[in-house]
C-alpha cells in the first residue's frame, strides 16, 4: 500500500509536537513484522518548500532510526515540488497505481487540489483521500479570474459559482456538500465531511472519500476516538443545528435523533436500514443509531414491529400516527 502526503511539511511543529508524516511512519514502523514477512508499503511525502522538506528528511531519519532503521518492505519517497504537479508522477514513480492508497491532502483549505488527482486515486482499487477543505477562501476571492479557474479544478466545472447568489448563512454548506458531490462524481462512492473547530477561526472541513463502505465505518471509528480531552471537536456541515460534536464517552446524539425522525417520515424503515443511513448519511455510526431507535422507543415517538422479541437488524421501525421531529422533547 502508499501513504502519501502532498503537503507534508517540516515534521515538526514549533511546540515539539511530531507533524503528521512522524506519526503516520511510527504508525506503519510499530508493525515492522508485517513489512519484515514480504508485505510493502510506500511513504510518498510532498513538500514545496525546500527548507521544510530538509526539515522533514532529518525528522524521518529521526524516526526511522529509533526504530532501528528503514525496513526493507518499505520505500520513502520525497519530492520538492507542488502536490497539484508532481503527485501523480510521485505515485507511479514508486509503482503505486494498481495497489491501495491512502492521500492524505492537507492543504489549509484552499482550492489546491485539481479534482484530477482525486480521480486518479479513486481509479485504484481500495484507496481513499482525506482532504482538508475551507470555504472562505473562494467566498472571499474566488471571482478572481485566477481563483476562478482554481476552483474549477477542484470542484471539477463552474457548479460552485452558485455561491455568489446564495445568502451569506448557506454559502458554507452550499460549497461543502458541492465538494462533496465532486469527490462521488470523481469515483469516491462514499464521502463523509466533518468541520474542524478550535481552530483559530480557521474554516477547515476533513472530508473524506472512499470507494468501500467499510473503509467509512473504520474512518468513522478512527474519528470517534479523538481525545476530547485536546480541546479537539467537530461538526456536522449538514446539521441544520450546527451542534458541535465534542467525541466523548457520552456524546450528544441529539443531531442523530432529529435525522432519524427526519427519514422516518418517509416510511418505515428496518433497524438495518436506519443503520446504514446514520452510517451514510451522518457523522454519527450504526452502533449510535441502534442506541437512539431504543430511546425513541421508550419515548413513544416510534414503534417496532414486531412488538416483542430482540430489536434485531430486521425489525421494521416507523413513527407513531402523527409522531414529527418536532415532538422530540429534546429538542
Amino acid at each position: 500500500m502508499t501513504y502519501v502526503e502532498g503537503f507534508a511539511g517540516p515534521g515538526i511543529y514549533k511546540t515539539g509536537e511530531p507533524g503528521s508524516p512522524i506519526v503516520a511512519l511510527q504508525v506503519f514502523l510499530r508493525q515492522r513484522r508485517l513489512l519484515d514477512t514480504g508485505k510493502r508499503t510506500n511513504v510518498v511525502l510532498i513538500e514545496e518548500r525546500a527548507d521544510r522538506l530538509e526539515r522533514l528528511k532529518k525528522e524521518v531519519n529521526d524516526a526511522t532510526t529509533q526504530y532501528g532503521n528503514v525496513p526493507e518492505g518499505m520505500r520513502i519517497e520525497f519530492r520538492n515540488d507542488r502536490c497539484a504537479d508532481t503527485l501523480l508522477s510521485a505515485l507511479d514513480a514508486v509503482k503505486a497505481m494498481n495497489t491501495p492508497i491512502f492521500a492524505f491532502l492537507d492543504s489549509w483549505g484552499g482550492p489546491d487540489i485539481p479534482l484530477d488527482v482525486a480521480r486518479a486515486i479513486a481509479g485504484v482499487p481500495s484507496s481513499e483521500v482525506l482532504v482538508t477543505f475551507g470555504t472562505r477562501f473562494l467566498m472571499q476571492f474566488g471571482k478572481a479570474e485566477t481563483h476562478q479557474a482554481a476552483g474549477d479544478q477542484a470542484f471539477g466545472g463552474p457548479s460552485w459559482r452558485k455561491v455568489w447568489d446564495l445568502p451569506s448563512d448557506k454559502k458554507k454548506s452550499f460549497l461543502v456538500s458541492t465538494y462533496r458531490e465532486s469527490l462521488k462524481a470523481a469515483g469516491f462512492r462514499y464521502v463523509l465531511s466533518f468541520e474542524m473547530l478550535g481552530e483559530g477561526g480557521h474554516d477547515l472541513h476533513l472530508v473524506y472519500g472512499t470507494t468501500n463502505a467499510l473503509g467509512l465505518e473504520k474512518m468513522k471509528e478512527a474519528m470517534w476516538k479523538v481525545d476530547p480531552i485536546r480541546g479537539v471537536n467537530y461538526r456536522d456541515p449538514r446539521d441544520p443545528d450546527q451542534l458541535s460534536l465534542e467525541f466523548s464517552f457520552n456524546p450528544d446524539t441529539g443531531p442523530l435523533r432529529r435525522a432519524i425522525l427526519e427519514e422516518l417520515t418517509k416510511g418505515e424503515r428496518t433497524l438495518a436500514q436506519l443503520r446504514e443511513f446514520a452510517l451514510l448519511e451522518t457523522v454519527y455510526r450504526p452502533p449510535q443509531a441502534t442506541t437512539v431507535v431504543r430511546d425513541l422507543l421508550g419515548r413513544g415517538l416510534v414503534e417496532r414491529d414486531p412488538v416483542r422479541g430482540q430489536l434485531s437488524a430486521d425489525k421494521v421501525i416507523r413513527l407513531v400516527p402523527k409522531a414529527s421531529p418536532e415532538m422530540d422533547p429534546l429538542f
